[in-house]
């Protein structure tokens, strides 16, 4: 039951969100025009780069625009539906987390929910602009979804525990931004030109590893359930920590006494 009135307040935060920023419909649309546009430059960057070579580490043109493709949904459903997960800092830092400390909600889903990234709907556009261009199989436009919602999933719950160091150090948020950079940068690479060391970062402090590398591998170039089941694991035990070390954290917010409300 608590699953389903937190999955309807999801969905009616990011129809809230959606219908506030269409009032706009040319800045609407260019949001995610412009998104579209912004990603598809790296297509032009990965075809100079394979002119000169036929592949890297074994990865030709199509599986690391595949990556990409994945990487790009992952951001888009991270930003679209959870948005206020990348503000979090800056609400301690303010003492403004009042105002959902009194509403009868789930304090961090009520506050990751709470905005959305309209550019976002771009990125997940363009998940499948990328299987057009590869000429992906049918299957790969429906597995895509769950690999995005998933990937999404860990990389927001990695922002959140990031972003509670908050609670305890001054713009801990700082953190947090640098790690979800990192996720972004390291996503579009293939995971065979890290050394161990790396690769190592890659699947715990900066899960790349487990968002990217392990769907594109195992799912779509191959078939392997143990890393399946590893991927949604991770999943479920990160979700689970972020929701732990933010109530850990919030013992530690003081209030700023402001007066707010929200509609």
């Amino acid at each position: 039951m608590a699953v389903r009135k937190n999955l309807a307040l999801i969905f009616k935060y990011l129809k809230l969100n959606i219908q506030k920023e269409y009032q706009y419909k040319t800045s609407f649309f260019l949001q995610i025009l412009m998104m579209i546009a912004n990603n598809s430059f790296f297509i032009i960057q990965w075809l100079i780069i394979f002119s000169v070579t036929d592949s890297l580490g074994g990865y030709g043109f199509n599986e690391v625009l595949l990556l990409w493709g994945i990487s790009a949904g992952m951001y888009g459903v991270g930003h679209l539906f959870f948005g206020g997960a990348y503000h979090i800092g800056d609400l301690v830092y303010e003492g403004k987390l009042d105002v959902f400390l009194t509403q009868p909600k789930n304090v961090l889903i009520n506050l990751i929910c709470s905005q959305s990234s309209i550019s976002a709907i771009g990125d997940i556009l363009y998940v499948f602009v990328v299987l057009i261009i590869i000429n992906a199989t049918w299957w790969w436009y429906l597995a895509i979804i769950p690999v995005c919602i998933i990937g999404g999933l860990i990389y927001v719950s990695i922002v959140v525990c990031f972003q509670s160091l908050s609670f305890y150090i001054k713009r801990g948020n700082a953190v947090a931004d640098m790690i979800s950079t990192a996720i972004t940068l390291f996503a579009n690479y293939p995971p065979v030109i890290f050394n161990m060391f790396t690769k190592v970062i890659l699947f715990t402090i900066i899960p790349v590893g487990f968002i990217i590398f392990v769907p594109a591998q195992y799912i779509f170039l191959g078939f392997n359930l143990w890393w399946i089941l590893g991927m949604v694991g991770f999943a479920i035990f990160l979700c689970g920590l972020a929701f732990l070390l933010f109530k850990l954290g919030l013992r530690k917010y003081n209030s700023s006494n402001l007066m707010g409300g929200r509609v």
